[in-house]
């Protein structure tokens, strides 16, 4: 390991853009889609651990518990004889959900007397409860559900086919578009993975910025030329890194690709652009290098993808829509999960486009500033030899 390691170190000193473009490009996008593709594999939280309280001991109370355990989603693992112990143990982090049933549960049930059923779920674990208090209240209303029928057709003589109509008066159908299965990773991951390359992008884009600060107006057409070479670089590893999620995960995408690769493209010029410009002003490599990180780290949250807009402060919201990557995140998730076209998108492309060409104009306005802060300092100091 260490003669491997020594041989990396000289390798990465005799050709340092090779490997930087290398790990940042290719090998982080890669290992990054492949790691929490992994850790992301089921659509949603399974086998929660369930801590119940059984103070029934009925044999109705054991099969109600059972049904439970039984479904995909929990993992009755835990039993306690208070509520105090189960929500100790949630606390402690053993168990992320609770039943807590009451005695007396089932006589109470058949005398009509409407027993409460507690359930506990660790609020700390949002996607867990999610998932937990929905499966769980689907079961309840089933088994609801199934206790009127009883009534009715034990009590009331109402026949099996005239039940429906009295149980449940309304009949709801509930038709999830575009992602059918509730998919949590579908609805987090493309975005995210996104948001974790762009620091990687920003970065290179402020390292090349730095080591561009020779070049001034004149050679302003080599700034643009770098902008793009990395830019393409960038585009390339972002749609590597969702190319894993493709073809290894099963990630849909049911969007144009057209507007797919122009979205990462513009996105891939904003960010490289951005970095090139922090790296052209600061005069330290390594803080050029972090100032351009600390710029887009905070943008997944602030650009709506993880908490929506909808819900943020309107000072929030008009802030946002000034990040590219509100226009990203948004955007790449929906490609993926809805039939778009790249009519769909392109205001948020024409948007980023603008943004680019801004930064871009900056930049020129940068170098022109350079160049004549350059040539003034020279000129003084002509002054000042010529007059010793």
């Amino acid at each position: 390991m260490s003669h491997l390691i020594a041989w990396f170190y000289r390798f990465k000193k005799r050709h340092p853009y090779l490997t930087m473009s290398v790990l940042v490009y290719a090998l982080v996008p890669v290992v990054v889609g492949l790691a929490l593709g992994y850790e992301m594999h089921d659509d949603s939280p399974v086998h929660i651990p369930t801590v119940v309280v059984n103070g029934d001991k009925s044999q109705f109370s054991y099969d109600f518990i059972n049904y439970v355990d039984q479904t995909a989603y929990f993992d009755v693992s835990l039993w306690a004889e208070t509520s105090e112990q189960a929500e100790r143990l949630i606390q402690e982090g053993q168990a992320l959900a609770g039943m807590i049933i009451p005695a007396d549960f089932y006589k109470d049930l058949l005398a009509g007397k409407s027993p409460d059923i507690l359930l506990l779920y660790d609020g700390s674990q949002l996607a867990v409860v999610s998932v937990a208090k929905l499966t769980l209240s689907e079961i309840m209303l089933n088994m609801n559900g199934a206790y009127l029928q009883k009534i009715f057709a034990g009590k009331l003589g109402v026949l099996p086919t005239e039940l429906m109509g009295q149980v449940l008066p309304i009949n709801v159908t509930y038709h999830n578009m575009f992602n059918p299965t509730k998919s949590f990773r579908y609805y987090l991951l493309p975005g995210m993975l996104l948001a974790i390359l762009q620091v990687g992008i920003v970065m290179m884009g402020a390292a090349r910025g730095y080591e561009s600060r020779k070049l001034y107006v004149r050679d302003f057409g080599r700034h643009i030329q770098n902008i793009i070479f990395w830019s393409l670089l960038a585009a390339l590893g972002m749609m590597l890194c969702l190319g894993v999620q493709f073809i290894c995960f099963g990630l849909p995408y049911r969007g144009t690709v057209l507007g797919g690769v122009l979205l990462l493209l513009i996105y891939a010029i904003t960010i490289t652009c951005m970095g090139y410009i922090v790296g052209s002003l600061v005069p330290e490599r390594v803080f050029a290098v972090q100032l351009a990180a600390i710029c887009v780290l905070p943008t997944s949250v602030l650009g709506g993808y993880t908490y929506p807009l909808t819900a943020m402060p309107e000072a929030y919201q008009s802030f946002a829509q000034f990040l590219p990557y509100t226009y990203l995140g948004s955007d790449i998730r929906s490609l993926c999960l809805k039939p778009l076209e790249v009519h769909h998108i392109m205001p948020h492309l024409v948007f980023l486009a603008k943004y680019a060409l801004v930064e871009i104009l900056l930049l020129l306005l940068i170098k022109l500033l350079l160049g004549w802060l350059q040539k003034r300092n020279r000129d003084k100091k002509l002054g000042k030899e010529a007059a010793l």
